[in-house]
């Protein structure tokens, strides 16, 4: 098993992607640093869940690439590729903690994560990413 990311960590979403698809882990993504840094993530989920997932502030890594991808084909066109986008200009997420957590298929490690602010991305410089060691 590849070693985890560390809370304090900021990490590349299309890494944390590949360690959710490699390392059988959930990942899950805060748009809202409040909720975020101050709520219990399956209380989040439970919350949460019946939310459109365009406006949920929480969502699993793998459906907030769905949802990216909607976007990005509304904006860009049917060709367009999310990866590809973020591949060009990366995105870092910031890991908040990681714990074991109850899901349909039984008990699964996770990774808790906070994205920046969409208005604050353009302003951020991720230079200082940090990758998980191996």
């Amino acid at each position: 098993m590849t070693e985890l990311p560390n809370t304090g960590d900021r990490v590349d979403v299309l890494i944390l992607r590949d360690l959710r698809q490699t390392e059988h882990i959930n990942v899950y993504l805060y748009m809202d640093e409040e909720i975020a840094k101050t709520s219990d993530l399956a209380a989040d989920l439970q919350k949460y869940r019946l939310i459109d997932p365009d406006f949920r502030p929480v969502m699993e890594i793998e459906e907030w690439f769905k949802v990216m991808q909607k976007q990005m084909r509304q904006i860009a066109g049917p060709g367009a590729k999310v990866e590809t986008m973020f591949a060009e200009e990366p995105l870092h997420a910031e890991i908040l903690g990681s714990g074991i957590i109850q899901t349909a298929v039984g008990p699964r490690t996770y990774l808790k994560a906070l994205l920046p602010y969409l208005d604050e991305m353009e302003d951020i410089h991720y230079s200082d990413a940090t990758l998980p060691s191996k």
